[in-house]
């Protein structure tokens, strides 16, 4: 694992908020949830998985006890698309950075809300 090239927090994926949702979208014209972390990551030369079932086994596992880091790539099972999954990047304060659907933009949402909390099942780290 490599660091951070700043602070915590530095993949900026909050500049997207507001980018359409596009699926197999991978640019600010449009993103998918796991385009949406693919890109941030890629934009410090940091190389992650495309796509959603390969990010949620990127990197190595963090435990329900240890904090979230801003970075953080979110694993939701949201019963939906091609593999159940959704990706989503943590930002910090228990919230969170994603891509939802299709008719939607890109938007952050907390992990305080019922629906995300009860699906959250995975949370991975990709740099140290």
């Amino acid at each position: 694992m490599i660091p951070l090239p700043s602070a915590p927090g530095s993949l900026r994926p909050r500049a997207q908020i507001g980018a359409h949702y596009r699926l197999g979208g991978t640019t600010p014209k449009g993103f998918d949830c796991s385009g949406l972390i693919w890109w941030a990551y890629r934009q410090h030369g940091i190389n992650v998985p495309r796509v959603t079932d390969a990010q949620a086994k990127a990197g190595y596992g963090v435990g329900r006890g240890i904090a979230m880091r801003p970075g953080d790539i979110l694993v939701f099972d949201t019963n939906r698309g091609r593999t159940g999954l959704h990706t989503a990047l943590y930002t910090g304060n228990g919230r969170f950075v994603h891509s939802p659907t299709s008719g939607k933009r890109v938007r952050e949402d907390s992990l305080a809300q019922e629906y995300w909390k009860k699906r959250l099942i995975r949370i991975r780290r990709i740099v140290r």
